[in-house]
């Protein structure tokens, strides 16, 4: 099996005791883990000398040190600590004699490159050339093929660097300055040693929240200040212009601190969209603008509720169990998904007709699609939920929390999942009930009721050929109208408003007529 992947490194200094087996079982289940493990030795002095007594004193006596790379996958929060209550945990459960005595996180800074690019391309003849200053701009912008790059730290000097290259001290290829031109791309100057540290990276989050922030606010005030009677509109248009500065500082200052300027020509180039944008919503929107700015705050939470459930889910399955045998578990839940939504659209049918009218649920044929229908809004939702307890464990696996609670996770997960799902789908059942009376109501009001997914109940008369037929469940009613959902074969079957029962007769022993006025004559 391939190795897990990983974008955290955490080095863990492990005291383990001073025993050949102890040592060899420490090993075999932190590499069982697929951890590089190798042995620790005290530091020296700058004389060569062992400071042994210190550093033995830290981890113990009779005992050994460890090195242990523990390699995870999420976030930097809670890294080092699930590093620790790995290993911890893995002592405790097979007894091993290992002891956690130091846990740093491992990071390099590979956002910001202090290179300089050289790019060595082949030089241009020397003598005169019809396209000769064609080839020179082409030099000059760089669509030229590029036959070797080379990166080196600081700013070192083109013919410096080239010398190196003749001489081949850096790498033992051959270059020949002759043939071959060393130029440093646009943008591509590394960063003088002695020239004060760049500022450390911002996350993502931290730059795009602050900056959407302002973006919504500008957009509220837009909105704000078309609604707005009077002078009451300066109100939001002051805000908004007050935005200008940060929106566009958060804009601007990725890398380094832009001119005052620049960083207000952004700005209000932003907030002025914005602003126009939230204006132009209010004067286009239907209903009043009350209406419209509760369904743009709705929408905006809905969005922002959508992204966190995604990117908990994309959480929960990368580099799981799931994404690992995707390739046949997903091609299982289709058929049985196929198979359970007309189930339980059957089901939601067979609820209607005989908890509500007491009629069977063959004796009327529904649609296979409409069974699809029936069943997708609860099992959508039972669906929907389960997926909301899922991205909430994806989050808690992103941050390096079900370590903690590691039991309490592989058993409250999946039945948080089945208890939403059970009570989505009892939900839906609970709704072809309530359809049901609400469909009773309708009919005993003397009016046709409403379909429920294909199920369509009308109000008819009916009379009898003879005098004496057969009727189940009896008395036949021939002065009031009978709700019914259709003939099933030879037989038909009715609801009695007034008595809340059910009927059926011969369809060759009645003559079934549409109700009109809701009597029967």
């Amino acid at each position: 099996m391939p190795a897990e992947p990983f974008n955290r490194r955490v080095e863990v200094l492990v005291a383990v005791v001073d025993s050949p087996d102890e040592t060899a079982l420490a090993t075999q289940l932190l590499e069982g883990r697929g951890w590089s493990v190798r042995p620790w030795t005290p530091d020296t002095d700058a004389g060569g000398n062992r400071e042994g007594d210190d550093e033995a004193s830290a981890i113990g006596s009779g005992r050994l040190g460890l090195l242990v790379e523990v390699r995870l996958y999420g976030a930097r929060f809670g890294a080092v600590q699930a590093a620790l209550s790995e290993i911890e945990n893995l002592a405790r459960r097979h007894q091993a004699g290992m002891w956690v005595v130091d846990a740093v996180l491992i990071e390099h800074d590979l956002a910001h490159d202090y290179r300089t690019v050289f790019h060595a391309h082949r030089r241009l003849p020397e003598r005169p050339h019809p396209m000769a200053r064609v080839l020179a701009w082409r030099t000059m912008l760089g669509i030229v093929t590029t036959v070797r790059i080379v990166k080196h730290p600081g700013r070192p000097g083109t013919e410096a660097l080239a010398e190196r290259l003749e001489r081949r001290t850096l790498t033992r290829r051959p270059y020949d300055p002759e043939a071959l031109r060393l130029r440093i791309p646009l943008g591509m100057e590394g960063r003088d040693p002695e020239s004060p540290p760049p500022e450390p990276v911002v996350s993502t989050w931290r730059l795009a929240l602050p900056l959407l922030t302002g973006l919504g606010v500008a957009v509220a005030c837009g909105f704000a200040a078309a609604v707005a009677d009077g002078l009451l509109m300066l109100l939001p248009l002051l805000l908004a212009c007050s935005l200008v500065w940060p929106v566009g500082r958060e804009i601007t200052s990725r890398r380094e601190a832009r001119p005052l300027p620049f960083q207000l020509v952004w700005g209000a180039a932003a907030v002025g969209m914005m602003t126009a944008l939230g204006a132009l919503l209010a004067l286009t929107a239907p209903g009043p603008p009350a209406q419209a700015a509760l369904v743009f705050a709705y929408g905006a939470l809905g969005g922002t509720l959508l992204a966190l459930v995604l990117y908990g889910l994309g959480y929960a399955l990368v580099h799981s169990w799931f994404s690992r045998n995707a390739n046949w578990a997903v091609p299982a839940l289709v058929p049985a998904l196929a198979l359970s939504l007309p189930w339980f659209g059957g089901l939601l049918h067979t609820t209607y007709l005989r908890s509500g009218f007491g009629v069977p649920s063959d004796a009327l044929q529904v649609s296979v699609y409409w069974s699809y229908a029936a069943s997708l809004k609860p099992v959508g939702l039972a669906l929907g939920l389960a997926v909301v307890v899922l991205a909430f464990a994806g989050w808690m696996r992103h941050y390096h929390q079900w370590v903690h609670a590691r039991g309490m996770v592989r058993i409250g997960v999946p039945l948080m999942s089945l208890f939403v799902v059970v009570i989505s789908l009892a939900a839906g059942l609970a709704g072809a009930d309530g359809a049901a009376a609400r469909a009773r109501a309708t009919a005993a009001s003397g009016q046709n009721p409403a379909a429920y997914y294909g199920v369509q109940g009308r109000l008819v008369c009916v009379e009898p050929r003879e005098k004496r037929i057969a009727v189940f469940n009896g008395p036949l009613a021939t002065t009031r109208p009978l709700l019914t959902f259709g003939a099933s074969g030879d037989r038909v079957w009715l609801w009695d408003p007034r008595r809340g029962q059910s009927l059926s007769v011969r369809l060759e022993d009645v003559v079934v007529s549409q109700a009109r006025a809701g009597t029967c004559s």
